[in-house]
């Protein structure tokens, strides 16, 4: 019943979309529901233009037909319905009684060979023809039936699920006491609705390795498939046992404490599948358990630097406490500030041409996601996701929000401190005006003939240092607590950005955050200048330096260099087919061989395993299946000890790992 209703949702796509901003309905919608909606919708159908309706078909949405609609009883929906909400799948005694029971060594080519002639009868005979091409080259390629198979289990990670699972048999059919290969085809086939057929290879290999976390997973996530609770919940608190944070075992426990009607056992075991690895998914589901997720799990690549601008390399002039030091204070900001206009001129320049260029790859990939639509609509069912956003894009713009809020506390705090050297520094200016009118009066009494004519200028310039040392002082400190808060604010923003944006989008934002922080040297966040147009108060009457002579030239500051933020999260996985690179935002994936060649790029989720920094990592045939703990449910080998996880479910690839050989299974902790 399943089918009938993802049919059903097809159907009424417009009418359930403009409803989307309701309540969803407690119990399922009868048949006189479904016949109004359906008059709705062909109503809304009739009303859109021609113009709308191309558009549509140039998306790949289908106009529904509603001459050939199929008639449901409130019993079949009601049915549907459950199917549909369910946390953990319907127990399948139809499926459960066709397990193969002791398939040994002796019998499993026959067993695999018999799953690979019932497979042909359902897939696309292209796809057939393809694999056998696929199977071939691998042959006469590889050294041997591992490497053959890594490279059949490399198809799994650019979602060609059917062919990598078709390729692997073959492979499998011809060398079935690989156990590596035995473990990967049995995952494949759970994932693909084939959990009966996967049990019996799993409980062949688990015979053999009693204790690997990827077997008593795999089980369990087949049986979980079967909807045989027990067991698959005997499997998983094993595999659990080896590894308690299994994202993959965590999950399957969290669906079942949840069918159970245990939402605490289900948010605990989320948590920790989400401490192994994050997916949008997760945080989904703890969502509608009603627990929000904090920014502290969302994982990204670790940070190699904190200052990525080298905003602290930028040292602004003095502010002056005297008043001969504002006369040189004042030659020193302006050269500073003649600086700073023109490097601003220049970023400005260079910030055009990234702009133009930003345009050009934004053009590029939405013409690559009309070209991926087109091709979905031509070949139904081909693998793929588009280019919507980069692969970590929610989490740092969820991480991002939670540093900003931070900041916004703490500029709160800032500004309460000043406005209250706002006050102080009126009373001071009141102070020093006081004393000066004094001075001034004092001054005018004794200048004249027959008078004292005592020189006041070293008083004048006492009491305007007196007055300088405490007003700019005070305003010096602020204005460097301002720029540390702006440089944090500018780092982590520029930090986040780099996994928010596109490479060509981060070059703009690059040069925006270092004109930003160009012109916030000039002042702060808005320290008072006293119509000097500097950030400090200046006294700089001639007569208060009391000297002529006075020579006292500024040591000028030369204004420093940004640093050029790049990504530094790089890895490279290069099969002799195949390479597959991640770079901060994005993901590529490159195969050539003689008959078949594929470019392209992917934002799907991925597992932030992946510790390596600038590395590549050349995959072959050196790691065998045993009793360690194997992490991933289709595993590759790989020199040194490293292997390769890929997580899969029918929705496509979800998280691609790299395990390496330190038997390291948190995200950063290997070296």
């Amino acid at each position: 019943m399943k089918q009938l209703l993802s049919i059903m949702v097809v159907v009424f796509f417009i009418p359930f979309s403009l409803m989307a901003q309701t309540k969803p309905k407690a119990k399922p919608p009868t048949q006189k529901e479904m016949e109004q909606m359906m008059k709705e919708a062909k109503k809304m159908m009739g009303e859109l233009s021609e113009e709308d309706k191309r558009m549509m078909d140039s998306l790949g949405i289908k106009m529904p037909d509603f001459k050939n609609m199929p008639k449901v009883s409130d019993k079949q929906l009601a049915q549907a319905w459950e199917d549909e909400n369910r946390v953990v799948p319907k127990r399948d005694a139809a499926r459960i009684a066709t397990i193969t029971k002791g398939v040994t060594d002796a019998r499993m080519e026959t067993y695999i060979a018999t799953i690979q002639k019932k497979m042909m009868t359902t897939l696309d005979a292209g796809l057939i023809k393809m694999g056998d091409k696929v199977f071939s080259y691998f042959q006469s390629k590889s050294n041997n039936s591992a490497e053959a198979g890594n490279m059949a289990a490399a198809l799994w990670i650019i979602d060609k699920p059917q062919m990598a699972m078709y390729v692997l048999g073959k492979v499998v059919a011809n060398d079935p006491t690989n156990t590596d290969n035995l473990s990967n085809y049995a995952a494949m086939l759970s994932m693909l609705s084939g959990e009966h057929l996967a049990i019996p290879v799993l409980d062949n290999l688990n015979a053999k390795f009693p204790g690997n976390s990827t077997i008593l997973n795999n089980l369990g996530q087949a049986w979980l498939g079967l909807g045989e609770l027990l067991k698959a919940e005997e499997y998983l608190n094993k595999a659990l046992v080896l590894y308690p944070l299994h994202p993959q075992a965590n999950m399957a426990k969290a669906a079942i404490a949840e069918s159970k009607g245990n939402k605490e056992k289900a948010k605990d075991a989320i948590k920790k599948s989400m401490q192994h690895a994050y997916t949008q998914e997760k945080e989904e589901k703890l969502a509608k358990l009603g627990e929000k997720v904090l920014y502290t799990q969302y994982l990204l690549p670790p940070r190699r630097k904190t200052d990525v601008l080298n905003l602290d390399g930028f040292r602004s002039p003095y502010f002056p406490t005297t008043a001969r030091g504002c006369i040189n204070a004042e030659i020193e900001w302006k050269t500073f500030y003649e600086q700073i206009d023109e490097k601003i001129t220049s970023l400005s320049k260079f910030r055009e041409n990234a702009e133009d260029a930003a345009m050009k790859g934004k053009e590029e990939r939405m013409n690559e996601n009309l070209a991926f639509i087109k091709s979905a609509k031509a070949n139904p069912g081909v693998g793929g996701q588009m280019l919507v956003v980069p692969m970590y894009a929610i989490r740092a713009t969820k991480k991002l929000k939670a540093t900003l809020d931070l900041m916004q506390r703490k500029m709160e705090a800032y500004n309460s401190r000043l406005a209250l050297y706002t006050q102080e520094s009126l009373q001071l200016k009141k102070a020093y005006d006081e004393e000066m009118k004094k001075l001034r009066k004092e001054d005018e009494a004794q200048t004249g003939d027959h008078r004292t004519n005592e020189a006041y200028c070293p008083k004048y310039r006492v009491a305007t240092d007196k007055y300088l040392k405490d007003i700019n002082g005070k305003l010096q400190a602020l204005y460097l607590d301002a720029l540390t808060l702006k440089k944090e604010m500018i780092n982590e923003s520029a930090h986040y950005a780099l996994y928010m944006m596109w490479p060509d989008e981060f070059q703009v934002a690059k040069y925006d955050y270092q004109i930003e922080w160009l012109n916030f040297l000039k002042k702060g966040f808005g320290a008072p200048a006293y119509g000097s147009g500097f950030p400090f108060v200046s006294i700089t009457l001639n007569e208060y330096s009391c000297n002529n002579d006075f020579k006292d030239e500024p040591g000028l500051t030369k204004l420093q260099k940004f640093d050029d933020v790049h990504c530094e999260y790089h890895s490279k996985l290069d099969w002799e087919f195949m390479k597959i690179s991640h770079d901060c935002s994005r993901m590529t994936t490159e195969i050539d061989v003689d008959f078949f060649e594929y470019t392209r790029k992917d934002d799907f989720e991925r597992a932030e395993g992946d510790t390596y920094v600038s590395s590549t990592i050349k995959i072959s045939a050196k790691k065998k299946l045993g009793t360690d703990k194997d992490l991933g449910p289709v595993k590759i080998g790989a020199e040194a000890g490293v292997g390769v996880e890929i997580e899969r479910d029918r929705k496509g690839t979800k998280e691609v790992t790299i395990v390496g050989g330190c038997k390291c299974y948190s995200n950063y902790g290997c070296s």
